[in-house]
């Protein structure tokens, strides 16, 4: 946790008998070079990083002050954290709880925490049965447990809809990926051209073609030198229908690698950070759409005992929630209840963060899964679940490490056919999970991901959701035409803006009209209702008119569906136009999207 720090009046007259020795150290200060820890203590009970310590400060130190610190904290290594104000001092000889108390001494210093050492949320099992219920549950055995038919995140139905898109990207914080293998070459993303970031206080330089980002030895290079990453990736997007191996949720999409986590499992807080902060940085500088990270780590759940929240952390997600990336955490593979155990990154109240237990093959909370009621929100499968492993092989791995990235899957495969911005896909997921019993109380929806309902939840609109508007036809022979006039409504944060239109308009001449009204905040999420009003008629079309907000001003771009669901009479012709029933429901942000 962040601590409330505490002047000391001894330093001062401490810096003063300094004297050379401090100016000396002064020249060098801004050139520490980083080296890898590579030792673990505890402080408070939790792993930390030996001898770091993350701070941010109140106010800019000067040079002098800058200098002290590092002098006092024998630091070899300062650096920035991330992209919200956190930097990271190691020391040569200080311990995590030393250069804690030392921070308290600097009134300059607003917050200091040791960097926590998470761990991958998954369980490695041993291949049996070649089969991907969790796409399709037929009852097949895994296992030794037969399954419940539909007991699977109705992902062929979905496949009915979309199969994806290269379009967009789902960035991947983990042990990295195998780039190379056979089912997931295809779905790389790779870098358009050369581009440079900084992360932690360095420029990185990354080639054409490159795929994504090392925050532990800071490369370009995310080949993946453990397992768990690559298996991650394969659910979210392993090739599909290529007759090789296994299916992702997405059969087309873009995965970068963030390796945020070492060889054997370990992930500090700082460099999953950095990676973070790669893939924002990545968005901004060479147009990577990044839509969604995946986080298969956490910490706290080991004997329930719960870990320290970071500052840090929360901070850099909270960046990313800026510009319009979904934060995918597994809950936990503890069996713990994580409303009174805190498991993070899973539990930060953050408005772009899903937290996802894990499923076995009957709809039943896995066994080792954690849950909570309030701090985690929908459940997906995470017991035998078949992907990818490096070398271009396959196994069978369980985990809330595997429940998540099927949420995480979930997102570009809504966004390759829905216009929404990152927020509203997170309701949308949330929206229509299927209820079951076995999640009933153990999750905030108390159900599972359903990539059918949510993909035609945004698209046409579900029975009793206010996320469709209903457009009908009047019987109009031997010629379609419009009512002689009329008029559309759309309410934005409690101002409703209105258009006429006449019987030489169409659908979509109103909707440039309507669109034309409205100007939208790029602070927050604005959420806009519209109302469309027409004569008596009958018969009915779907449709949905989907605004997005690029900047302040004027809509500058939006999407228009329109598709026929009744049949007018015969030899009549069906003539849209707007009406009332029901209301149509949609989000804006002003970043990037």
């Amino acid at each position: 946790m962040a601590r409330v720090l505490r002047r000391s009046k001894g330093l001062l007259l401490w810096a003063m008998l300094a004297g050379p020795l401090l100016w000396g150290f002064l020249l060098t200060a801004r050139h520490i070079l980083a080296r890898d820890p590579g030792e673990v203590e505890v402080y408070r009970g939790e792993r930390v990083v030996a001898r770091q310590a993350l701070v941010k400060f109140a106010e800019t130190l000067s040079s002098e002050r800058e200098a002290l610190l590092l002098y006092v904290t024998d630091a070899d290594e300062y650096r920035p954290v991330g992209g919200a104000g956190w930097f990271l001092i190691q020391s040569r000889s200080k311990t995590a709880a030393q250069l804690l108390e030392t921070a308290s001494s600097f009134p300059e210093i607003a917050s200091a925490e040791p960097n926590v050492i998470m761990q991958l949320m998954t369980l490695p099992n041993d291949p049996s049965f070649p089969n991907q219920w969790a796409l399709q549950n037929t009852g097949q055995v895994i296992g030794g447990q037969p399954g419940t038919p539909g007991a699977d995140i109705k992902a062929v139905a979905a496949w009915d809809r979309s199969t994806g898109s290269s379009n967009y990207v789902v960035g991947v914080l983990d042990t990295g990926i195998d780039y190379n293998h056979q089912d997931l070459a295809g779905n790389i993303w790779c870098a358009p051209q050369q581009f440079t970031v900084t992360v932690g206080g360095k420029q990185i330089t990354c080639a054409a073609g490159t795929h994504g980002f090392n925050a532990i030895n800071n490369t370009c290079d995310p080949l993946d030198d453990n397992g768990h990453g690559t298996h991650v990736s394969g659910i979210v997007g392993a090739v599909g229908n290529n007759g090789v191996g296994v299916t992702g949720v997405n059969w087309v999409t873009r995965v970068m690698g963030l390796k945020g986590c070492n060889a054997v499992g370990g992930c500090d807080r700082a460099k999953t950070i950095d990676a973070i902060e790669f893939a924002i940085q990545a968005k901004l500088t060479v147009g990577a759409r990044v839509k969604v990270l995946n986080a298969s780590y956490g910490c706290g759940d080991t004997n329930c005992a719960g870990c320290s929240s970071s500052d840090a952390e929360r901070d850099e997600i909270n960046r990313a929630y800026n510009y319009g990336i979904v934060f995918v955490a597994a809950a936990g593979n503890g069996g713990c209840n994580n409303d009174s155990t805190s498991v993070y990154p899973a539990n930060y109240d953050v408005r772009n963060i899903l937290a996802v237990a894990a499923t076995d093959n009957r709809d039943n909370l896995a066994s080792f899964s954690d849950y909570g009621a309030v701090n985690v929100d929908l459940g997906a499968p995470g017991v035998g679940i078949l992907s990818t492993i490096p070398g271009s092989s396959y196994a069978f791995w369980d985990g809330t490490s595997m429940a998540a990235p099927h949420v995480s899957g979930a997102v570009p495969l809504i966004r390759s056919i829905c216009a929404l911005n990152g927020y509203a896909i997170r309701q949308t997921i949330l929206n229509t999970v299927d209820q079951v019993p076995g999640l009933s109380g153990k999750v905030a929806t108390g159900g599972r991901l359903n990539l059918d309902r949510a993909l035609w939840s945004c698209t046409t609109g579900t029975p009793g959701s206010t996320s469709n508007a209903m457009v009908k036809y009047r019987v109009c022979p031997p010629f379609p035409s419009w009512p002689d006039q009329g008029y559309a409504k759309v309410t934005v944060d409690g101002v409703t803006y209105t258009t006429s239109w006449n019987r030489n308009d169409t659908p979509r001449t109103i909707a440039d009209r309507l669109a034309s009204l409205v100007n939208f905040d790029t602070e927050g999420t604005t959420t806009a209702t519209v109302a469309n009003v027409s004569s008596s008629c009958s018969g009915k079309y779907n449709a949905r008119l989907t605004l997005t907000a690029r900047a302040k001003g004027p809509v500058t771009n939006y999407t228009y569906y329109l598709t026929l669901v009744d049949q007018p009479p015969s030899g009549c012709y069906a003539c849209p136009y707007f009406s009332v029933a029901p209301t149509a429901v949609s989000y804006f942000s002003g970043g990037s999207n």
